[in-house]
C-alpha cells in the first residue's frame, strides 16, 4: 500500500476547472508539470478490472498536459469533432456521470470508454486508460475525448458496454 501512496504523492495537481488548466497551458506553453484530477474511475470499471485480477494503483480519473495539448491544433477540429474550450466542463461531467462504459476491444491497450449525451444523434466520448505509466508515475489517464456520431459505439466487434446509467 505504500507503494500506492507514494505514485499517488508524485502527482502535482493543478487547483481549477479543466478550462481553467487548459487555458494555463495555452497561455503558458509548457505548462508546470501537473495533472488535472476530473474525480474517479466508474466502480463498474473498478470491477471489470477485478474480474481479470487488475488492482488500480488509485481510483482518481487524472487528464495530464500531453491530453489537454493536443487539442489546441488538432486536425479532428476541422470536422466538428473536437470539443471547444468553453465547453471543457462537459469533459468533467463526463467523467463524473456517464452515461454508458464501454471497452474498447480494438484499442492495444486496456481502455475504457465514457459516453456523454452532446448534441442530437451525437455523444462526448473519453477515453481512459487505467493504470497508465508515464515518466515513472501510474495514474488512470483520459488519453483522449471527442464528439462522435452515436452509431460508432453500436460496432459490437469494437466495443463492449459494460455498464449504463
Amino acid at each position: 500500500m505504500e507503494a500506492s501512496a507514494e505514485k499517488k504523492k508524485e502527482l502535482v495537481l493543478f487547483e481549477g476547472s479543466l478550462k481553467d488548466y487548459a487555458e494555463m497551458l495555452l497561455k503558458d506553453k509548457r505548462g508546470d508539470g501537473s495533472v488535472i484530477n476530473l474525480g474517479k474511475i466508474h466502480e463498474a470499471i473498478i470491477k471489470e478490472l477485478s474480474k481479470r485480477d487488475i488492482q488500480l494503483v488509485d481510483t482518481r480519473i487524472i487528464v495530464d498536459q500531453h491530453t489537454v495539448t493536443k487539442y489546441f491544433a488538432h486536425p479532428k477540429g476541422r470536422k466538428g469533432a473536437v470539443l471547444p474550450m468553453e465547453e471543457y466542463g462537459l469533459i468533467e461531467n463526463a467523467a463524473k456521470k456517464p452515461q454508458k462504459i464501454y471497452e474498447d476491444a480494438s484499442h492495444g491497450d486496456l481502455v475504457y470508454v465514457y459516453s456523454y449525451p452532446y448534441q442530437e444523434g451525437r455523444l462526448l466520448k473519453l477515453v481512459i486508460q487505467p493504470n497508465y505509466h508515464k515518466n515513472g508515475k501510474t495514474y488512470n489517464n483520459i488519453k483522449s475525448w471527442g464528439i462522435i456520431q452515436i452509431a460508432n459505439l453500436n460496432n459490437p466487434v469494437q466495443y463492449r458496454l459494460i455498464w449504463e446509467q
